[in-house]
C-alpha cells in the first residue's frame, strides 16, 4: 500500500489469519517509544491497514489485537521518509489466555512497496561517520549515484539537469533561494551559507523521479532535509571543528586561512509524551588573505612613497576615505546558523510541528592584481540574512484516512555593501592603476526575497484504494536592485589630474522612471519589484493491485502567475512587435505520473520498480527579473562622460572633481548630455512554460545475503518545456565563411541588424529538445553489524539545446553554448551539466573499542568544455562563444593566418606559433579527432580524477552515558600517502580561450579567413589547487 506522506512516513499491511484470510475490525496500534505518541486505526474488510504521518526514525513498535485472536507486537519497526514500510500480520486464534507474541523488525528502506522512481537516502549513520569537509548538505547530496558535481560554478545536477532547477525543502516545506544568483538553491549560497546547520539534520532524502504528484516544484533534483526533534529523555551534544593550512600539505600556491566551526544541541521533554523541543544554533569562523600583491611584499613594484601620493592627493578632498591600508588584506566569512523546533502530540491522533530556521552568511570580498593596486576600501561585503518559521499539523482518522498542512515563510535579504560609501577613485601611474573608494558594482546592490508556501494533502482509505487530493501554492516578492555606479566613478590619467580635479573619465549610474508618455524620465530608485505565484493542485490514486503489485496513478496541475507587468515600451511594440509587458501568467501545465512496485517473488527479496512521469520546475527567477529590468523603460541607465574639450565646446566632457561633486554626484556630463538607457532589451513569450522534464525509469532491486542488496537502475529524461534564447535584432545568416562558420555581419562586431536600431533584442521563448540517460548499478548494505556501505557506478549522456549557468539575458545567450552555426538551431548538443561516468564507494565500520572508520572515493569523468577562439568570429556581436576551427595542418597558411606576437616577453613568428598549435592539436584527442572542422560544443572532456576521503572517530565512554568523541577527517587521503597521488587536474572554466583572433584578412568575415594568435606555452591543465593536495581536519564533541 502506497501511504507515504511528504513530509513523514508510514507503516501499512495486511492482517490475516493463519489459513490467509483476512481479518477485519482488528485493532492495529502504533506507539513511539521516544516520545510516547500513539495513533490507532481500525482494518477493513480486506484487512489492510495504514499508519501514516509517523517521524522519520523513532524507535516504533506496531500491535495488532482482536478479541479471539492472540494479540501480536512488533518492535523496531522501521520508518523512512516518504516510504511505507510493510508490516503485515498473521493472528493465530486465542484458545487459553497467553502473553502477547513480540517481535524485533529489521531495518530496510531499499526493498519496499513504495519506492518507485531514482531516490536516495542519506542516513544518520552516513551523518555521523562520513567526512564532511563543509558541514553543509552539498558534501552529502553528491553520495548520490546520478549527481553530477563537476559544475564549475559548485552546483547539483541531477541526471544531467540544470542545478537551478532543484529546489532544496527542510521537512517537506520549500527554502531555497528561489531567485537563483547562488549555483547550490541555498539561500546565503553567494556567502557560502548554508541551509541548515548539520547537527539539526536526522536524514537527507534526495529524488530525482518520486512518482508521487505531491511532489513538485522542480525539474532535477529534490532534497529535503529531515530535522530532528526532541524526545521524552533530554540529550544534547556540543562541538568543535578546526582546519588551516597547517593541516594541509605546504605549497607555494596555498595561502594562509583558518577555519573553524562550532555549536551545541540540545532537545527534550516540555511535559513528558506530550510536548518537546529542539534548539541547535551553530556557527563557522573563517580567515584568509585577500589575493594579490600587497604594499611591502617582496617583488611589489609599488612603494610606499607613491601610496603615500596617492592618498596625500585624496586628502585634499572632503568627503573621500584615507583610512585603511594598502598593507596585507583578512578576508572574513562567519556564518550563523540557529534551529529551533518545538513538537506537540494533540488529541485526536494529531501533530503539530512549530519550528524556526535562521540564517546568517557574510563573505568579505577584495583583491588586487599586478595591474590594479586596490586600497582596503574598495573591499565588499556579502551578506545574507534568512528567517523560515514553518508548521505542520497532522491528523491520522479511525478510519485510515490523513490529512497534512504544512504552511512556511522564508524571508531572504541580501546586500552587497561596500566598506565606504564614497566615489569609486582610479588613477593611472606608470605600471598600474591604484584605486580607492566604493567598488562600483557594490554601490547599490541589494535583493529581497519573500516566499510564502502553504500545502494540505488528504488521503482516504477505499478498500484497497487510497486516495489523495491536495494542493501546494508558492507566493513570492522580489525586490532587486543593481545601481551600479551610482556614488560615481572617476577616473583619472595621473596624480597632477586628481590634485587639479581634471577626469580623464566619469561614470554615473541613474535611475530612471517612465515619464507617461512614452518615454523615460530621471527618478525612482532603480529597483525592480514584482509578484508571482504557483497554483498547484492534484489527485493521485494509490492503488494495492495485489499482495505484491501496487501502482501509482496521479495527475498534477501547475499555474504560473505574475502579479505584475514590466512596463509597455512603445517604440519596441512599434518597431518590432513585441510588447515588453508581456508575461508568462495563468498557463497550465499538466504533469501525469504513473509508478509502480512489484515483489518479483513475494518475499521482499526481488523488487522491480519504475515509472514514467512530468516534473515542473520553476526558471530561476532572476531570468525573469530581466524582463522588468531591460524594458527598456525603466531601471538604472548609465551616464558615461569621457570626451575632451574642443574649443569653446565639449563632447562628452567630464564634470570637474571638485567637494560638491563628490557629496552629490552628477548626473549630467560637462557639456550638458543626460543618461539613456542602454540598447539591450529583454522579452519574453506570453506564451512560455516553465522548465518541464519528462522522466522515466526502471529499476530491479534483489537482496543478498547479509543485507546487501544489489540494484540495477536506468532513468531517462526528455525535456518537453526547455528555454531558448535568441537575439530578435539579428538579421539573420548573411553568409559562410572559408572555415564553414555561419556569419552574421561583415565585420567582428557588426552584425546585420533588422530595421528599428536595436542590436539587443534579447527573447525567450521554449524548445522541447534537451534529453538525458543514466544507468546506474550498485550494492549497498544498511548500517548493520557495525557496517555500512555502499558501491555504485553511474554512466550518464546529457544534451542540451543551451546550458544556462548565468543569470542575464546577455549573458545566458553568450554563455549558454558555443555554436559556429545557425543561432537559431535548436539541435541538442553535449550538455555543461553532464559529468560522463562516475564511481562512488562508502564505508563505515565500527570496531569493538568503540572507533568509528568512514571512508568515501569518488572517480569521476571531468567535466565537458570547448575550445574557442576570442573576438567575434561569426560577426554576431557577442565574444568568447565561437568554437575553434580544427585546422588540417595548422603550418598550412592557406588554412590557417598567425600574426607575429609576443606572450611572456617573448616573440614568436607566424611560423613558430603554427608548429607550436599543430603539436598542441596532436597532443589532444578532441582536437585531432575533428579535424577540418568547427569544434562540436563540449567535444572535450577533463581528465578523470580520484579521491579519497577518511574519517576516523574515537568515542569516550564517561559518566551516565555522557560520550566524548576525538575526529580527525583527512581528505584526499591518497595524497596523504604519496604527493604525486589525489592531483585533481582542471582546464578551467569553459569554454577555454585557446586562440586569440583579430581581423580577417583577403575579405570580409564572410569571405576571408580570420587571423590568430597562438601562445606556444600554454597549458592545458592546471592542478594548483586546494583540492590536489590533502587537507586534514579535527573535531571534539561532547554529548550526553
Amino acid at each position: 500500500m502506497h501511504a507515504q506522506a511528504v513530509t513523514t512516513g508510514s507503516v501499512s499491511g495486511v492482517v490475516t489469519t493463519e489459513s490467509g484470510e483476512a481479518i477485519s475490525n482488528v485493532q492495529v496500534q502504533v506507539i513511539n517509544r521516544s516520545t510516547g505518541f500513539t495513533a490507532g486505526v481500525t482494518t477493513g474488510a480486506s484487512g489492510r491497514y495504514t499508519i501514516a504521518g509517523l517521524e522519520v526514525g523513532g524507535s516504533y513498535a506496531l500491535t495488532a489485537r482482536r478479541i479471539g485472536f492472540e494479540p501480536q507486537t512488533r518492535e523496531n519497526v522501521p520508518v523512512s521518509l516518504g516510504q511505507a514500510s510493510r508490516l503485515d500480520f498473521v493472528l493465530s486464534a486465542q484458545t487459553v489466555v497467553l502473553a502477547g507474541v513480540t517481535v524485533t523488525g529489521e531495518r530496510s528502506a531499499i526493498i519496499t512497496p513504495t519506492r518507485t522512481g531514482s531516490v536516495t537516502a542519506i542516513t544518520d549513520t552516513a551523518l555521523r561517520r562520513l567526512p564532511t569537509l563543509n558541514r553543509n548538505f552539498t558534501d552529502f547530496v553528491a553520495l548520490t549515484p546520478q549527481v553530477s558535481t563537476s559544475l564549475a560554478n559548485g552546483g547539483l545536477s541531477g541526471g544531467g539537469t540544470n542545478n537551478r532547477y532543484n529546489n532544496v525543502q527542510i521537512d517537506g516545506t520549500s527554502e531555497a533561494d528561489v531567485f537563483g544568483l547562488g549555483s547550490t538553491g541555498q539561500p546565503g549560497g553567494q556567502a557560502n551559507g548554508k541551509s541548515i546547520g548539520l547537527e539539526s539534520v536526522k536524514e537527507y532524502v534526495v529524488m530525482l523521479s518520486p512518482y508521487d504528484v505531491r511532489q513538485g516544484f522542480f525539474a532535477g533534483l529534490l532534497i529535503n532535509a529531515v530535522t530532528k526533534s526532541g524526545t521524552n529523555e533530554l540529550h544534547g551534544s556540543a562541538f568543535g571543528v578546526t582546519r588551516s593550512e597547517g593541516l594541509t600539505r605546504s605549497q607555494d600556491y596555498i595561502t594562509e586561512y583558518d577555519q573553524k566551526q562550532y555549536g551545541f544541541s540540545v532537545g527534550g521533554p516540555i511535559l513528558k509524551n506530550r510536548a518537546f523541543f529542539f534548539f541547535s544554533p551553530e556557527w563557522q569562523t573563517r580567515t584568509s588573505p585577500a589575493g594579490g600583491p600587497y604594499l611591502g611584499q617582496a617583488g611589489t613594484n609599488i612603494t610606499t612613497a607613491m601610496t603615500d601620493e596617492f592618498l596625500a592627493a585624496l586628502g585634499q578632498y572632503q568627503g573621500l576615505n584615507t583610512n585603511g591600508s594598502f598593507g596585507l588584506v583578512n578576508l572574513e566569512n562567519p556564518l550563523t546558523n540557529v534551529f529551533l523546533r518545538f513538537d506537540f502530540n494533540l488529541p485526536f491522533n494529531s501533530q503539530l510541528v512549530l519550528r524556526h530556521n535562521y540564517g546568517r552568511a557574510q563573505d568579505d570580498n577584495f583583491f588586487r592584481s599586478n595591474s590594479s593596486f586596490r586600497f582596503s576600501d574598495n573591499a565588499y561585503f556579502f551578506q545574507s540574512k534568512k528567517q523560515a518559521p514553518a508548521m505542520q499539523l497532522r491528523t491520522l482518522f479511525k478510519n485510515g484516512a490523513y490529512n497534512e498542512l504544512l504552511a512556511g515563510f522564508t524571508q531572504i535579504r541580501d546586500r552587497r555593501t561596500p566598506v565606504s560609501p564614497t566615489p569609486q577613485i582610479s588613477v593611472d601611474v606608470p605600471g598600474f592603476t591604484l584605486i580607492s573608494g566604493a567598488e562600483r558594482f557594490s554601490h547599490g546592490n541589494e535583493l529581497d526575497q519573500d516566499v510564502f508556501e502553504v500545502t494540505n494533502n488528504f488521503t482516504m482509505p477505499l478498500g484497497s484504494h487510497r486516495v489523495t487530493l491536495g494542493t501546494q501554492n508558492q507566493f513570492q516578492k522580489f525586490r532587486n536592485l543593481f545601481a551600479q555606479a551610482t556614488f560615481g566613478v572617476w577616473n583619472f590619467d595621473g596624480l597632477d589630474s586628481l590634485r587639479a580635479g581634471l577626469p580623464d573619465s566619469y561614470i554615473v549610474g541613474v535611475p530612471l522612471e517612465p515619464d507617461g508618455a512614452g518615454g523615460v524620465r530621471a527618478g525612482g530608485d532603480g529597483a525592480v519589484r514584482f509578484k508571482s505565484a504557483i497554483y498547484s493542485f492534484y489527485a493521485q490514486d494509490e492503488w494495492a493491485a495485489t499482495p505484491t503489485l501496487n501502482v501509482t496513478f496521479g495527475l498534477r496541475a501547475d499555474i504560473p502567475v505574475f502579479k505584475d507587468k514590466p512596463p509597455t515600451n512603445p517604440a519596441i511594440q512599434t518597431s518590432y512587435g513585441f510588447n515588453t509587458a508581456d508575461v508568462p501568467s495563468g498557463n497550465l501545465q499538466w504533469s501525469p505520473r504513473v509508478g509502480f512496485n512489484w515483489d518479483v517473488t513475494g518475499d521482499a527479496v526481488n523488487q522491480l520498480r519504475g515509472g514514467v512521469g512530468l516534473f515542473t520546475g520553476r526558471p530561476a527567477y532572476v531570468w525573469l527579473s530581466n524582463m522588468f529590468q531591460n524594458s527598456g523603460m525603466g531601471a538604472v541607465a548609465l551616464l558615461t562622460c569621457n570626451g575632451a574639450p574642443t574649443g569653446s565646446s565639449a563632447v562628452r566632457r567630464p564634470p570637474a572633481f571638485n567637494n560638491a561633486n563628490i557629496a552629490s554626484p552628477p548626473t549630467q556630463c560637462g557639456g550638458g548630455q543626460t543618461a539613456a538607457l542602454g540598447g539591450e532589451i529583454n522579452v519574453i513569450d506570453p506564451d512560455l512554460k516553465y522548465p518541464q522534464n519528462m522522466r522515466a525509469t526502471v529499476g530491479y532491486d534483489r537482496r543478498l545475503f547479509g543485507n546487501w542488496v544489489t540494484t540495477l537502475e536506468a532513468m531517462y529524461t526528455k525535456g518537453v518545456n526547455g528555454l531558448f534564447y535568441e537575439n530578435f535584432a539579428l538579421a539573420g545568416p548573411q553568409g559562410t565563411n572559408p572555415e564553414g562558420r555561419v556569419v552574421y555581419g561583415t565585420a567582428p562586431f557588426s552584425p546585420t541588424l533588422k530595421p528599428g536600431g536595436r542590436s539587443q533584442i534579447f527573447s525567450v521563448t521554449n524548445q522541447s529538445k534537451d534529453y538525458a540517460y543514466s544507468f546506474t548499478a550498485g550494492i549497498q548494505r544498511r548500517y548493520f553489524n557495525n557496517f555500512e556501505g555502499s558501491l555504485f557506478y553511474t554512466n550518464t549522456h546529457a544534451y542540451d539545446v543551451q546550458s544556462f549557468t548565468s543569470s542575464t539575458s546577455f549573458s545566458q545567450l553568450r554563455f549558454g553554448r558555443v555554436v559556429g552555426g545557425d543561432l537559431l538551431d535548436k539541435t541538442a548538443t553535449r550538455s555543461t551539466f553532464e559529468q560522463r561516468n562516475r564511481i562512488i564507494g562508502t564505508a563505515m565500520y565500527t570496531l569493538r573499542t568503540k572507533t568509528d572508520i568512514g571512508v568515501t572515493y569518488f572517480g569521476e569523468s571531468g567535466a565537458p568544455y570547448s575550445y574557442i577562439a576570442s573576438g567575434d568570429l561569426n560577426a554576431d556581436g557577442l565574444s568568447l562563444n565561437d568554437p575553434v576551427y580544427v585546422p588540417n595542418d595548422a603550418t598550412n597558411p592557406a588554412e590557417m593566418v598567425f600574426l607575429t606576437s609576443t606572450f611572456g616577453g617573448t616573440s614568436y613568428t607566424p611560423a613558430q606559433q603554427a608548429a607550436a598549435l599543430e603539436e598542441f592539436i596532436n597532443s589532444t584527442p578532441c582536437l585531432s579527432e575533428n579535424r577540418g572542422r568547427i569544434l562540436p560544443r563540449n567535444a572535450c572532456e577533463g581528465p578523470w580524477t580520484n579521491s579519497v576521503n577518511v574519517k576516523l572517530r574515537q568515542s569516550f565512554r564517561t559518566v551516565r552515558l555522557q560520550h566524548v568523541t576525538v575526529e580527525l577527517d583527512i581528505f584526499n587521503f591518497l595524497n596523504l600517502l604519496n604527493k604525486d597521488w589525489g592531483i585533481q587536474e582542471s582546464p578551467g572554466q569553459s569554454p577555454i580561450t585557446l586562440l586569440t583572433s583579430g581581423n580577417y584578412t583577403g575579405g570580409t568575415a564572410i569571405t576571408g579567413r580570420p587571423t590568430y594568435r597562438f601562445n606556444p606555452g600554454y597549458t592545458k591543465f592546471f592542478s594548483n589547487n586546494l583540492r590536489s593536495n590533502y587537507q586534514m581536519q579535527l573535531q571534539a564533541k561532547y554529548a550526553f
